[in-house]
């Protein structure tokens, strides 16, 4: 198939403009249009009289691939009177990547003025480069300069959320929420998305579906997060009956498998139905479920634990014998579960999704990936010794249960990381406050 190919011939402003309009999408796909931008850039800058816009779109174009930005960069440094729109688009295209965050935190706080874009921008990438709380600083410090209220708006407020949520800060969160009601930016559906995200991940389900339903109101299409989130909160919570209400309206009132056609081929969509169906015990729903993914090719990705002792990585399975100390292991579980039961345990057998005995369904749950990590850390390093432990998947609720009691029989501090967050427990008490 011929590449598209740009030639630059302009020698006035509306030409330009076209040039930029055509050379724009070949540019971001194709790294080879360089050349052609820069060429561009420099009939642009020939021109006279100046354009401030037009200089603002050439930056745009430049800075729309990472191999034409130091040109962009070079571009806004010599230009006589760049404005507000001139840096947003620098710090944006910057901000893109996590290798480019202090650039734009460099930019950013060079900048003459700043509008709601400067911040928002600076914010969220931010929050999604895994930064919240430099995301939540930043927000609090446009609230304190003199350009903030302008720039106080539900795009702002929705990635502070976001940050907040980021970062597990439960109180800021709700000092956010409570900012956006005195602001009356909080009637906003990017706002309740924000919030029911919030909400849904901090274990607080009666405010996280409150929100999730006024997006319904709405009339807006809710996106897949905010349907898993919904659903997981519901789960986490124990109101089984709600979430398969949720489920189910949703297919009625969009008229399809709507949680399904939003990102069809991610798992987590189905997994969280099967663990919903199978907490009450509807093992014939919980197969439907499977049968569908079986016919779509979609696999849950296997579960594994993995811990780090002695320089060396050992890996472990469910139900993995494999490990040279594997004896050793089951059996220092076993001793562990008789513990646990003096102490009151009961297995919650209602994260097994199998219709099979309940003795064998305990057993199951009892030999997690994670279980069994823990367990050979015990034996397999120093008693003083934090043990870490990391899993590619959410740690599952009775897994949870069973690593407290552990931490508070053997008197160890054990870290699980797992694929929402870190758990830190010790003396019987997770960091997380039971929830994830």
């Amino acid at each position: 198939m011929k590449r598209p190919s740009f030639s630059v011939s302009v020698t006035t402003a509306s030409q330009l403009h076209d040039g930029i309009d055509r050379l724009l999408p070949l540019l971001r796909a194709d790294a080879s249009h360089a050349p052609a931008a820069r060429a561009l850039a420099a009939a642009a800058a020939s021109l006279r009289p100046p354009s401030t816009f037009l200089s603002n779109r050439v930056l745009h174009l430049l800075s729309s691939h990472p191999a034409t930005l130091p040109d962009a960069l070079a571009l806004l440094s010599s230009l006589p009177s760049p404005d507000v729109c001139s840096y947003n688009t620098l710090v944006a295209a910057l901000a893109r990547s996590p290798r480019g965050l202090a650039s734009a935190r460099a930019l950013f706080d060079r900048m003459p003025l700043r509008d709601h874009f400067s911040w928002s921008a600076i914010v969220s990438a931010h929050a999604r480069h895994g930064q919240p709380r430099a995301a939540l600083a930043f927000y609090r410090r446009m609230l304190r300069e003199p350009e903030g209220s302008g720039a106080d708006n539900e795009f702002t407020a929705s990635s502070a959320l976001a940050a907040a949520t980021a970062a597990r800060c439960v109180r800021s969160g709700r000092e956010l929420h409570c900012h956006v009601i005195r602001r009356g930016i909080d009637a906003d559906a990017v706002v309740w998305s924000a919030l029911a995200d919030m909400y849904a991940k901090n274990g607080q389900s009666e405010e996280a579906l409150c929100y999730f339903n006024m997006f319904l109101r709405s009339g807006l299409r809710p996106d897949r997060v905010m349907f898993v989130g919904a659903l997981s909160a519901c789960a986490h919570a124990g109101l089984v009956d709600k979430g398969l209400e949720i489920f189910h309206s949703i297919k009625d009132e969009w008229a399809a498998e709507a949680l399904f056609e939003i990102e069809p081929e991610n798992p987590a969509t189905y997994v969280t139905l099967a663990n919903i169906y199978a907490s009450v015990g509807l093992f014939d729903e919980v197969e439907n479920v499977r049968k569908i993914m079986e016919s779509k090719g979609i696999t849950k990705m296997p579960a594994s634990s993995w811990i780090e002792v002695g320089k060396r990585v050992h890996v472990f399975l469910v139900g993995d014998k494999s490990h040279p100390r594997a004896e050793e292991i089951y059996a220092l579980l076993k001793k562990m579960y008789v513990k646990m039961r003096e102490e009151g345990y009961v297995a919650d057998i209602s994260f097994v999704l199998h219709d099979v005995e309940e003795e064998q369904e305990e057993q199951d749950i009892g030999y997690h990936s994670e279980r069994l990590a823990v367990a050979f850390g015990i034996i397999a390093t120093p008693g003083d010794a934090p043990i870490k432990v990391f899993k590619n998947l959410r740690i599952c609720g009775d897994c949870h249960a069973t690593i407290k009691f552990i931490s508070w029989i053997v008197q160890r501090e054990i870290i699980v990381r797992d694929s929402n967050r870190f758990h830190h427990f010790k003396n019987g008490i997770c960091s997380c406050r039971d929830y994830w």
